[in-house]
């Protein structure tokens, strides 16, 4: 077993899961309620979350390009040993890759309006006064980047299939 590679594959899925679940939360409890609040305490809110969520979507971004090109290159590497199937010019290679492609430009997207909505350019003001239509935007777009990343991960792992029987001997 590649213990870097395991290593590897849980720090993408819990920065996924940051990248993912904080914007989640923000769509569908924080900027409901931060709206019934006063104007100059929902600024105070918005101010003192974005410093400290700024932190973590740098972070979850960090990791997701560190774990993800590790995370590919691993797979490339061993795509080869699994047969005609996965060599390259292949259709499952070629898919596979075309995949990768989109999902990782659909990613790009999601750090960037993540990275909007947590900065403090004055030039990407306007994403912070839009937030919940970006926030939403930014949750749709890392949900089909998940569902991109299982179909994915499905054509080289398989579905779940039980073990094989056991042979017993027969008398």
């Amino acid at each position: 077993m590649d213990f870097l590679a395991l290593l590897f594959r849980w720090l993408h899925i819990l920065a996924a899961i940051a990248a993912l679940g904080g914007p989640m939360f923000m769509r569908l409890a924080l900027i409901p309620a931060a709206a019934e609040l006063p104007p100059e305490q929902r600024q105070a809110l918005n101010e003192g979350i974005r410093r400290r969520w700024s932190k973590v979507v740098m972070a979850a971004i960090l990791l997701l390009l560190v774990t993800g090109l590790y995370n590919f290159i691993w797979f490339v590497k061993l795509s080869h040993t699994w047969g005609p199937a996965w060599e390259t010019g292949s259709d499952n290679a070629t898919l596979y890759q075309a995949l990768f492609g989109v999902k990782f430009l659909l990613a790009l997207a999601v750090f960037f309006i993540a990275s909007a909505l947590v900065g403090r350019s004055a030039a990407l003001a306007r994403f912070r006064e839009q937030a919940r239509f970006w926030v939403t935007v930014n949750l749709l777009l890392g949900i089909l980047v998940v569902c991109i990343a299982g179909q994915m991960r499905m054509m080289h792992a398989g579905p779940n299939r039980p073990p094989p029987a056991i042979a017993t001997e027969k008398d």
